[in-house]
């Protein structure tokens, strides 16, 4: 009696809309870093970057307001529920971390769309990128303070913020195309997941399994 070889399935899962406001938002967000930190730091220049910073700050609102569109009218794995953790979903996230903190010697969890431990934290970067606009478009009017809060020290604030979330977004990629088999990189460039489906039965003449990729897809919903 021999196991099973694991079947392997391909599927799509993110939709064309989605893929470009990820890459707009992507491109628009390390353009507003780096044109922000240099204009910071090398304040002579600031005339020769102010452009380059509007051009992203224009696409980064156009891209987010589209993405936040489709969290609320999109399809399938675009909406807001999916972003949304449930208790299950909160266990695979604890899954994740302990791998990223073992460096992959804890193996990670299976999931169907979304991680289940970045899923929340994007919309927490939803959130603080439209406080970075509005603090943004604040400033751009010689709006410095509202009461007693600093609007630049909170454009700081979110430039901070937002420079860990893209460091530790890049470098968990990386580890998931090192140690994953989903190609979670690829799969935002042609909107395909990659799954290997282990069977747990034995191989015989009689028989044959096959294990529906849709019962992974039911533990996004599992309580």
């Amino acid at each position: 009696i021999h196991m099973k070889q694991p079947e392997i399935r391909r599927r799509l899962i993110w939709s064309k809309t989605l893929r470009w406001c990820h890459w707009g938002m992507t491109l628009s967000v390390l353009v507003l870093l780096f044109s922000g930190w240099l204009i910071t730091w090398i304040p002579e220049k600031a005339d020769n970057l102010d452009d380059a910073h509007y051009v992203g700050a224009a696409v980064l609102i156009a891209v987010l307001t589209i993405r936040l569109w489709l969290l609320l009218l999109g399809k399938s794995n675009d909406l807001l529920k999916n972003l949304l953790p449930n208790r299950h979903q909160l266990r695979q996230g604890w899954q994740v971390l302990r791998s990223y903190l073992s460096l992959g010697k804890i193996p990670l969890p299976k999931w169907y769309a979304h991680n289940p431990l970045w899923a929340p934290l994007y919309l927490l970067l939803f959130a603080i990128l439209l406080l970075q606009i509005f603090s943004g478009l604040l400033l751009l009017n010689q709006i410095t303070l509202l009461g007693e809060l600093s609007i630049r020290q909170m454009h700081i604030l979110g430039f901070q913020v937002i420079s860990l979330f893209t460091l530790l977004h890049i470098l968990a990629s990386f580890f998931h195309d090192a140690k994953d088999t989903g190609s979670d990189i690829s799969a935002m460039v042609n909107g395909h997941r990659i799954f290997i489906i282990e069977s747990q039965q034995p191989e015989t003449p009689q028989s044959s399994t096959v294990i529906s990729l849709d019962s992974l897809k039911k533990t996004i919903n599992k309580p």
